[in-house]
């Protein structure tokens, strides 16, 4: 596996939702999280013409996340990588809007059972109104 895998297209839809993907980001763990998160952060989040202290708050929840998520894995071997996933309302408009995000961590693996559990971080992009 490589040790960093990113996807960044135009947005789409995520089937049965009102969600766009922006962006995914997979980690090998033991990779620098922290440099390969925030590079991934500012590239997919730059178009929506967000403030500083807004962008701080979701690399600082991101990189908290996978520190946690890496610091769990390597200790008790339960899976290999950390899958971060940035989706957007599909209402958004690019600019000039006020954002919030959630953040929803879960444990993941293929339903074949043959593939290792990985840890996934989802961000969740919306308009404030």
């Amino acid at each position: 596996m490589n040790s960093l895998h990113q996807t960044t297209s135009s947005p789409s839809l995520t089937p049965g939702t009102d969600w766009q993907i922006l962006s995914e980001l997979e980690l090998a763990l033991g990779f620098d999280t922290q440099s390969a998160i925030e590079a991934w952060i500012m590239e997919t989040l730059n178009p929506l013409d967000l403030n500083a202290d807004f962008m701080r708050k979701v690399l600082k929840s991101a990189q908290d996340s996978a520190t946690r998520a890496s610091q769990t894995g390597i200790s008790t071997l339960e899976f290999e990588h950390i899958h971060m996933l940035a989706l957007a309302s599909k209402d958004y408009s690019s600019k000039g809007s006020t954002w919030g995000f959630f953040r929803i961590e879960k444990m993941e693996s293929l339903p074949d059972g043959r593939e290792p559990k990985g840890h996934s971080i989802e961000f969740y992009f919306y308009r404030e109104e």
